[in-house]
């Protein structure tokens, strides 16, 4: 199992920013770099395979 891509730098993740064309404070990119690499860090400790019958669904009914 190889291990994981490591995130990128807040430098690399400025110039991506930087190419979307969208007018990005300071601040707002460094509160995406965070939520990036949080969720890069949550989609590592998920399970390859999910046991999905182990679960039984869940249903929300209005009227209840």
């Amino acid at each position: 199992m190889s291990s994981p891509k490591p995130p990128p730098t807040l430098d690399e993740f400025r110039a991506r920013a930087a190419l979307t064309g969208l007018t990005l404070t300071e601040e707002d990119i460094g509160h995406l770099y965070k939520g990036y690499v949080g969720l890069l860090a949550q989609m590592e400790r998920m399970p390859v395979r999910w046991a999905w019958a182990a679960e039984p669904p869940h249903v929300f009914r209005a009227d209840e």
